[in-house]
């Protein structure tokens, strides 16, 4: 198995996000809290949620709390970001999981493996998205200075998760990226493939409707499995 610490720059995000002229799916203003004192460990819990590897449906068992690299700036309750990338890992052995978001449609809460406003295991219940702000401000009919400070500390959104390898189904640490989908039929052909190496040709062939993965400072503890 290859450690993949891959960074992306947000360049790429510049044409999906500009042509979203709805709503961000799960998203909005309102779900931004108060900042409270910052955290980099999540609490430890044992629990499932589902995923997906290879074309198949995974079960992934969480048994530690998540970590967030606080050694990158972020102004959420939990200490965990979306647009920068982590500097400091919490093992030399990691593999990435990608989290596939709606964006300008709505999924209803159900149909999504960590579904909107409730939080899954093991996973932060906020995360600053201040650094989207200049590519989320047009949804919001806003300028990135004033819906900056609602992204500080904002209510993590519902999504799917993805992962390219099993790790022999021994549990690890994942680095989190962010994959934005922009319309519906996107989204449930991603979710009818059940494989991330789908995910990557959309990307790969300039698909208009998903973006790059966007780097966080937020890794999460599981073993995957089938």
């Amino acid at each position: 198995m290859t450690v993949q610490n891959k960074r992306r720059t947000l360049a790429a995000l510049a044409v999906p996000f500009a042509a979203v002229a709805l709503v961000v799916g799960g998203l909005s203003t309102a779900q931004a809290t108060s900042k409270h004192d910052v955290m980099s460990m999540g609490q430890n819990q044992f629990g499932k949620t589902d995923g997906n590897f290879a074309g198949s449906g995974s079960s992934f068992t969480y048994t530690k709390g998540y970590f967030c690299d606080t050694s990158v700036e972020a102004d959420s309750s939990t200490g965990c970001e979306v647009g920068a990338p982590w500097k400091k890992a919490p093992s030399a052995q990691h593999d990435p999981l990608y989290i596939t978001v709606p964006l300008g449609f709505t999924v209803p809460a159900m149909k999504m493996e960590c579904p909107d406003k409730l939080v899954c295991v093991d996973h932060p219940a906020t995360m600053d998205l201040s650094r989207l702000a200049a590519t989320l401000a047009p949804i919001f009919g806003t300028t990135p200075a004033k819906l900056a400070p609602a992204l500080k500390n904002y209510a993590t959104p519902g999504h799917n998760h993805y992962v390219a390898d099993l790790n022999n189904t021994k549990p690890e640490w994942w680095d989190v990226y962010v994959v934005g989908v922009t319309d519906p039929a996107t989204w449930y052909k991603i979710q009818n493939h059940n494989s991330y190496d789908y995910i990557a040709g959309l990307v790969k062939a300039g698909n208009p409707n998903v973006t790059a993965p966007i780097p966080t400072n937020l890794f999460l503890y599981f073993a995957a499995s089938k």
